[in-house]
């Protein structure tokens, strides 16, 4: 398995809400959007979760994507991924 690091929180970031946006049907999605207030549910939580282990080996923190915006939940995971934070 290939496993890629976006080269930036920005990129991340959209490609997170992009995916998010196509599972949940919400094509206006965007970073400060709360998962479950989009209707997300737990099983749509970890379908993500399989394209972000595939993509990045790396996995959402799924209480971060409940409780927080998907920005932030980006942000936890981006500093995760680099070992260091988000700028």
């Amino acid at each position: 398995m290939t496993v890629s690091v976006p080269g930036d929180l920005q990129e991340l970031q959209k490609l997170l809400v992009d995916w998010v946006g196509e599972f949940l049907e919400a094509p206006d999605a965007s970073p400060a959007d709360n998962f479950l207030d989009l209707g997300g549910h737990s099983l749509l939580a970890m379908n993500i979760n399989v394209r972000v282990q595939q993509k990045f080996g790396h996995e959402l923190d799924v209480r971060t994507l409940f409780e927080q915006s998907i920005g932030e939940t980006v942000t936890e995971l981006h500093t995760r991924m680099t070992g260091q934070p988000a700028a």
